[in-house]
């Protein structure tokens, strides 16, 4: 029990690292991209006091999905003849990761307490909503559309409008806001937080948190999270003034009303944990600029969203070309055949046809043409005995240069007969070995 045990804690120590490692490399490019992306967004923006476009607005929006195609460069062909500047410092990720193993379980470790501090969050925002009582929409004045798809709670306490829920999407409500708004503003309140659920705005959100959690450790990325949901609001805002059936004028109003009555109220305005919210006293300088764009509201023409999904999905889709076909493959096979040291410090012969030719795999196992592994040996300038013994690698695969493994290794005597030909018998690969060797070639 106590070898099994250890076995696996060495599968999973070895993925761990490798995978630490692939994080590592798509952190640093997640640096370039995220500053790339800031300085497009600061392009699209214009000079101070520009009118901000619909159609720039749903470019800026669009320019977050660069980061989509991240995640998948952790095996780019990163190497002196790619980017040779670069060489030296994925050697230094790769001695430090894959040589110490702290790094990663540091990394790794970190990433769990990310995962358990958003899961504590959403499960408790989850329950809170399960006790607020449902609204009547027999009553109140709610599209049959939203009745049928979402589900709308009413929150006594003064938290603003939110919606919340990938599979099961809720509108929470406060209740004082119903005494406040007629039915007109009601409705569009309402479309509001229903148009960042049907636009697909929630899923976006657990997006950029999974990115949070594996590059928890740059902090650019927790800033770019905020500007991200900045800017979803900016372009839900825009979308309700283009759908609904309020004036950019009056929708302005609606928006400053709704801030003034939560400022004005004498208990502390709740959080929503990050969630969308037509009206959140959390950032002034935000809703500066949602007044500003609904004051200066320019609605983007259908053309004009159509060449921007266009574009953008296209260069997305080359990002993702580009990535895979200059990426190392998921597993490449070693045809060849190594033969090492008894205690395994030297090795004796690889990469060497001779002898590769002189080895060949069965079902059974090895079948060794011995005289000629002699042969070789003989020219190695060394005397070997009956009882001198050999390591002979072969199989396995190669997932990075440097990074492999699910070969087997044999025990060779040449001198200890004087046949021709030896059959060596391998046993096959059983139980929990199997299923790790099939995990590591695909993760």
């Amino acid at each position: 029990m106590g070898s099994e045990w250890n076995k696996l804690w060495g599968y999973l120590d070895y993925a761990v690292r490798y995978n630490t490692l692939k994080m590592g490399r798509t952190l640093m490019i997640s640096v370039l991209v995220m500053l790339l992306i800031l300085l497009f967004r600061r392009i699209f923006d214009g000079r101070k006091g520009r009118k901000l476009s619909g159609s720039r607005l749903y470019s800026r929006v669009w320019l977050w999905a660069l980061l989509f195609p991240v995640p998948f460069m952790g095996t780019l062909k990163l190497s002196t003849q790619y980017f040779r500047w670069r060489n030296a410092i994925y050697i230094f990720l790769y001695e430090n990761i894959m040589g110490n193993p702290l790094w990663s379980r540091l990394y790794f470790s970190g990433i769990v307490i990310m995962v358990l501090w958003l899961l504590a969050r959403k499960i408790q925002l989850r329950r809170r909503i399960k006790r607020l009582p449902p609204a009547d929409s027999a009553v109140l004045p709610i599209p049959k559309e939203m009745v049928r798809r979402v589900k709308i709670r009413l929150n006594p306490s003064n938290m603003p409008p939110f919606s919340t829920g990938i599979f099961t999407p809720v509108i929470v409500l406060p209740e004082c806001m119903l005494e406040q708004l007629n039915d007109r503003e009601f409705r569009e309140v309402l479309l509001h937080e229903y148009n960042h659920i049907r636009r697909g705005h929630l899923v976006l959100y657990f997006i950029m948190d999974c990115f949070r959690i594996i590059w928890f450790f740059n902090p650019l990325v927790h800033f770019c999270i905020r500007w991200f949901k900045e800017d979803l609001e900016l372009l839900c805002d825009h979308d309700t003034i283009r759908s609904g059936v309020l004036s950019s004028k009056d929708y302005g109003l609606l928006l400053i009303r709704s801030l003034h009555s939560m400022s004005c109220n004498k208990d502390r305005p709740e959080r929503t944990g990050g969630n969308p919210a037509l009206a959140s006293v959390r950032s002034f300088q935000v809703m500066e600029k949602r007044i500003r764009l609904i004051a200066e509201y320019g609605e983007c023409r259908e053309s004009h969203r159509s060449v921007i999904c266009v574009v953008m999905a296209g260069v997305l889709m080359v990002f993702f070309i580009l990535a895979r076909a200059l990426s190392y493959p998921v597993y490449t096979p070693f045809g060849d055949y190594s033969m090492y040291s008894w205690d395994g410090r030297e090795v004796i012969f690889s990469d060497n046809p001779e002898f590769d030719d002189a080895i060949q795999v069965t079902e059974g196992g090895l079948v060794v043409q011995n005289d000629k592994v002699k042969q070789l040996l003989s020219k190695t300038g060394r005397r070997y005995g009956e009882e001198d013994y050999f390591w002979i690698y072969y199989g396995g695969y190669m997932k990075q240069p440097g990074i492999g493994g699910g070969g087997d290794i044999v025990e060779f005597r040449p001198y200890s007969t004087e046949e021709a030909v030896v059959r060596i018998t391998c046993w096959p690969k059983e139980g929990i070995d199997l299923i790790v060797d099939w995990i590591y070639r695909y993760m």
